[in-house]
């Protein structure tokens, strides 16, 4: 298990202690004014502070690997972190809380100027807060079927789904990643600091089931996907895996399955 599930999981997956998603634990390690106040410079703070990480790196990369990578990692995993879950936790989680909120993407606003809605606040009603912050305002509060099948359709175009502290170990949102979110450019293209953890899984394909497709190879967004032309097989290099699972929607012959991250000598040490 990964270090969150040791520190607040109660023994099982951490993002399945229902404890981390109350009203209870959030206004022990945060309050509504601290969470309007953080939503309210979330836009800016991405449009500025990515851009110039990004710039230091650049121009000083040891340094910055060195000193401003762990420091970032550090101050998100105290405040604002992702985990990858794959979609059958997700539903999971979805059929647990009280309240699910559709919400504009900042991600996508900040990247591509264009308004979509693949983010989703879940636990607590935050709707007096998200009221009174302008990019969040334009909320809609839906019901859980809805929002599962909108994941779902969001998993099968290849989006990978997380969960997302304010601050730690309080959980209030779901998000839907592509290459154009800002949690991917920061820990996987840019590579400026570990924002988003991987799942409690990894990938495996069954050899005698692969065709060599290859489907699966372009649907993975973190390249964890190898092939072999000799076999003329697919395989997942456990490494590299971020146990998404989007992997499976795309296989015809239904090769691929999720399995325990701990079960596999590769992969468990690989956060």
């Amino acid at each position: 298990m990964c270090e969150f599930c040791i520190s607040h999981g109660e023994g099982k997956k951490w993002y399945e202690n229902m404890t981390n998603y109350s009203r209870k634990l959030f206004l022990k390690v945060n309050s509504d004014a601290g969470l309007k106040e953080f939503l309210s410079r979330f836009g800016r703070s991405m449009q500025e502070n990515i851009p110039r990480a990004e710039k230091w790196k650049n121009r000083l990369p040891r340094i910055y690997d060195l000193l401003a990578y762990p420091w970032f990692t550090s101050r998100q995993k105290k405040t604002h972190f992702g985990q990858i879950v794959p979609l059958e936790d997700i539903n999971n989680i979805i059929d647990r809380v009280d309240t699910v909120i559709r919400l504009p993407c900042i991600c996508r606003k900040v990247a591509t100027c264009v308004e979509k809605r693949y983010c989703y606040a879940i636990g607590m009603d935050t709707s007096h807060i998200l009221e009174e912050v302008p990019d969040f305002c334009d909320f809609d509060k839906i019901s859980s079927d809805i929002a599962k099948t909108e994941i779902g359709i969001l998993d099968r175009e290849g989006m990978t789904h997380s969960v997302w502290t304010f601050n730690t170990p309080y959980i209030g949102a779901i998000c839907n990643c592509d290459r154009e979110c800002m949690a991917y450019r920061i820990q996987y293209r840019s590579q400026l600091a570990k924002v988003m953890w991987k799942a409690e899984y990894v990938a495996e394909i069954e050899t005698d089931s692969c065709n060599g497709c290859r489907l699966c190879r372009k649907q993975c967004l973190f390249e964890a996907i190898n092939y072999n032309p000799a076999a003329k097989k697919c395989m997942i290099e456990p490494g590299y895996c971020y146990g998404c699972g989007t992997c499976r929607t795309v296989c015809p012959r239904e090769a691929i399955t999720l399995q325990p991250r701990d079960k596999n000598p590769i992969a468990a040490a690989a956060w």
